[in-house]
């Protein structure tokens, strides 16, 4: 019997990198891949931790394209024990990723298939079931958490042909993958598991514990995951969150770098994108500005995909990307410089995630940045969290609350934070491979240049005097109350979403709603209600908001609908006013011992009949006394 071929050895690194030249991948790899490659190769867990663009998806296609080879000439390694037909089981967190890389693979000679909503909906049409295609066809399956939780996938990987394939599990961003420890024995491993931003302590243990991994079973690499050529610079954010207009962000269309923007939600990621077309004041941005999300067609995400990746100057080219957090792992975007983030933020995860898609061509990204604008909001909560650290107790299963960004927002040094956080190492080590003789990784900086260390000088934006909402020429009895504004609200946002539908799709479909009938206008609109009574009044008070060009008449209607429920609710109102008032009037007669019930009401009566009386003669101007001159005592009167 032949002795095991160890491949975590001399003699297995060498033979790695022969078989790596057999293959069609036109690189070399880094040695910390090749490390991790032949301890998976082992049957060993991995779990490598690096930097965002350092090529953690190599460990896993090196991996299978080595087992390939070797199935395909057993006499590079006669002791290998690979399954005959083996497949890859790929986790990742996102749809964009799952695309990406399946078609990475395919031009690698690989038999990739992606399998998640957008294409198992493709698949329907044609009449094709993925998951029972993966039983036998691929050499990859990439999918996302999602899927696992499906009858499909429990389906195929009770199917037997296919558990037996499996010759390990790949997980991105491991940390959400814990529940797959569950579905697949230990006969399935080694886990490969990748991510960059894996902090160390509590988070990094909680990974180990959950999938089983101990200190003498499976191989840890930590790489240090600051980017040093990715300035990161922290910026006030004066402009309310919730608000329209984001001055600070000029800069953007001002400098004219690739950008990518992550707002936190749909809603500030259209306000922006609102922001910029009023900017640019043009109707057809798409080669300049476009929206990423969910929301959008898939063909119109794809497309934008492709423009993420396309650098100045090339026929695909977008200057700028509003992009959801889909778009923070794993995602292509080599020619982006900027990396721009704004709203909401959970932990530094996120931060570094997000920062570490710019910068990725080597010798064209010098001056890739990364910005985070801070609300006041945001700096006086996070100084707020950390001084109430050490006096908050924890109840019973309770989570600890995550810190790491509130850290990063008052340290000095936002890089020191980072390195401290994720235990990165000082240097790491060398790499012999040939891309790095030839282009070797830039050093850190002698002096940090993060904004914590390095001030930036901003231009300082001119402050916008705060004009009173209300319009002085409506008498307050004829302003619209709370509860009418509310219900107008939401009429108007009603009549946006039905604007935004008729508007030309051929054009204008990308748009959002919000884009056709701005929240401030509709303010605007409440704050003028009196006034907008006509079909003049209302096209002249709409005349500098193009979009509702042809739109002025069915605004009006829906005015002219409003104004009876408006009376039906200042009506309904005053009933429950009447009633208030009522009831406290009979809760203090009896507090007075008043036993006499009937006559009681009929005072009420009568007091609530003056009150009118009373409500009526005080909005009135009150009489102008007639002067009279002095009489003498001693006169007798008239």
């Amino acid at each position: 019997m032949s002795e095991t071929f160890v491949w975590s050895s001399p003699e297995g690194f060498a033979l790695a990198r022969r078989i790596v030249k057999l293959t069609p991948v036109p690189y070399a790899p880094h040695d910390h891949q090749l490390e991790g490659v032949c301890k998976s190769l082992d049957a060993v867990s991995l779990f490598a931790i690096t930097p965002t663009g350092s090529g953690k998806t190599s460990y896993y296609i090196l991996y299978i394209l080595i087992i390939l080879e070797v199935l395909k000439d057993p006499d590079l390694c006669p002791s290998a024990n690979f399954p005959k037909n083996p497949v890859l089981l790929v986790i990742c967190p996102t749809i964009p990723l799952q695309i990406e890389m399946a078609s990475n693979m395919t031009k690698l000679g690989l038999k990739a298939i992606a399998i998640n909503s957008e294409t198992k909906t493709f698949a329907h049409h044609e009449d094709k079931d993925l998951w029972r295609l993966a039983r036998t066809e691929p050499n990859v399956v990439l999918t996302g958490p999602e899927q696992l939780k499906t009858a499909d996938f429990e389906k195929a990987i009770r199917d037997t042909t296919f558990y037996e394939r499996i010759c390990a599990l790949f997980a991105k961003n491991s940390s959400r993958w814990a529940f797959l420890r569950a579905r697949l024995t230990d006969h399935h491993n080694p886990w490969i598991l990748t991510s960059a931003t894996v902090r160390d302590g509590a988070p990094f243990d909680s990974i180990c514990r959950l999938l089983g991994l101990r200190p003498d079973n499976f191989h840890l690499i930590r790489r240090s995951c600051a980017r040093p050529d990715v300035q990161i610079l922290f910026r006030d954010l004066t402009s309310p969150i919730n608000g329209e207009s984001f001055p600070e962000l000029d800069w953007i269309l001002n400098d004219n770098r690739p950008t990518v923007v992550y707002p936190k939600t749909y809603s500030l990621g259209s306000r922006l994108y609102t922001y910029f077309l009023r900017k640019l004041n043009l109707d057809n941005t798409t080669t300049r500005i476009r929206l990423y999300n969910s929301l959008n067609f898939d063909s119109h995400n794809a497309e934008t995909r492709i423009m993420l990746e396309a650098a100045p100057g090339d026929p695909d080219y977008c200057q700028v990307i509003i992009g959801t957090d889909s778009l923070s792992v794993g995602v292509g975007m080599p020619a982006r410089l900027d990396a721009v983030i704004v709203g909401d933020i959970d932990d530094t995860d996120e931060v570094i995630q997000k920062l570490g898609r710019v910068g990725r061509t080597p010798g064209h990204s010098h001056g890739a940045r990364g910005i985070v604008y801070v609300s006041a909001a945001q700096q006086k909560a996070a100084e707020k969290a950390l001084g109430d650290e050490a006096s908050v107790a924890l109840k019973p299963g309770q989570k600890p609350i995550d810190l790491s960004f509130p850290r990063m927002v008052v340290a000095p040094c936002k890089v020191k934070c980072i390195d401290e956080l994720y235990n990165n190492p000082a240097v790491d080590l060398s790499c012999s491979c040939t891309t790095c003789s030839q282009t070797p990784p830039r050093a850190r900086p002698s002096f940090c240049n993060c904004s914590g260390c390095l001030s930036e000088q901003l231009p300082s934006l001119d402050k916008t005097p705060r004009v009173s909402r209300m319009n002085p020429d409506i008498p307050k009895p004829k302003r619209l109350t709370k509860l009418q504004r509310e219900h107008g609200q939401k009429r108007l946002v009603d009549l946006r979403l039905e604007i935004w539908k008729t508007c030309d799709r051929s054009t204008q479909w990308m748009l959002p709603p919000l884009v056709f009938l701005l929240d401030s206008l509709i303010t605007a609109i409440l704050d003028n209600f009196a006034l907008l009574n006509n079909f003049e009044t209302v096209s002249g008070f709409l005349a500098a908001h193009t979009r509702l060009k042809n739109h002025s008449r069915r605004v009006l209607e829906a005015l002219k609908e409003l104004q009876p429920e408006f009376v039906t609710i200042a009506a309904a109102r005053k009933a429950e006013n009447a009633e208030n008032r009522k009831a406290k009037r009979a809760a203090e007669a009896k507090d007075t011992g008043d036993s006499n019930d009937e006559g009681e009401d009929v005072e009420m009566e009568d007091v609530e009949g003056l009150r009118d009386v009373t409500d009526t003669v005080v909005n009135k101007p009150a009489p102008t006394k007639k002067k009279t001159a002095p009489q003498d005592k001693n006169t007798p009167p008239k």
